[in-house]
């Protein structure tokens, strides 16, 4: 084993699920490592009738593919043009189906990454997938800024973090891949490698039906890393499964 790939160690796991209430899965997973840096990747379309089903495999299908190709360890300024001009790319080609085609009028999708490289990890998000680090004695953080109308209404104090939850306008985003011609106020963080133990990617259908306090539980047990993803899984069907769900891990 050489030095990359030392590098990267770690489990992955990635999967989705329609729901119980949902007549198409909308939401996408993805996880990838190589000698070159971990892509973890989740996408939540929107536009019903399966068109957000092919906006959220675009944005996975466009970044997976460069990901594979990549023959570059990846540092922070590597990792921001890879996700900023692999977005951009994503969003021109749903844009381009969405204003084609009445099939697709008003496609879009969230997206939210993490690009772990030699020098940190990059975060990169637009809407309001979410993407959270665990570390043991800190907990559980979200990193990423949801950019949606309940995000804004509990800045500026008009709503608690309870409220966002059951909002009538919790679905309604400010931005969205494939929302306008060209993609601009993405939310972009970078963070140390070492600030965390495990990473957690997930859409609005885990994180509205499954408190934090219950995600940070099941991550701090001992069990392997597919038996946590599929048990949050779970409990958002338990808790009603009110929408599709895709959840992403990574654990060193």
């Amino acid at each position: 084993m050489n030095d990359k790939e030392n590098m990267f160690q770690g489990q992955m796991y990635s999967a989705s699920d329609i729901g119980l209430k949902r007549k198409n899965n909308e939401d996408a997973a993805y996880s990838a490592k190589s000698q070159y840096g971990v892509l973890l990747l989740v996408a939540d379309g929107m536009g019903g009738h399966r068109k957000g089903e092919v906006a959220s495999k675009l944005v996975v299908d466009t970044l997976s593919y460069s990901f594979a190709k990549a023959r570059h360890t990846f540092n922070r300024f590597r990792s921001h043009l890879f996700l900023v001009n692999n977005s951009k790319d994503a969003n021109k080609q749903i844009y381009k189906m969405a204003i084609s085609s009445d099939e697709y009028r008003e496609m879009g999708t969230t997206e939210s990454a993490a690009l772990i490289g030699q020098d940190g990890t990059t975060i990169f998000s637009v809407g309001d997938s979410r993407v959270y680090s665990f570390k043991k004695g800190v907990g559980l953080t979200q990193i990423s800024k949801d950019q949606s109308y309940v995000e804004l209404l509990f800045e500026t104090g008009r709503i608690d973090k309870d409220e966002m939850k059951t909002h009538p306008q919790r679905n309604i985003l400010t931005n969205a891949v494939g929302l306008n011609a060209t993609l601009s106020n993405y939310e972009e963080f970078f963070i140390p490698n070492d600030s965390y133990d495990k990473l957690l990617l997930c859409t609005d259908g885990l994180f509205n039906m499954v408190s934090d306090e219950e995600i940070k539980m099941v991550l701090e047990k001992e069990e392997t890393i597919e038996e946590k993803a599929k048990e949050l899984i779970q409990l958002a069907l338990e808790h009603g499964g009110n929408d599709n769900v895709a959840v992403v891990l990574w654990e060193k």
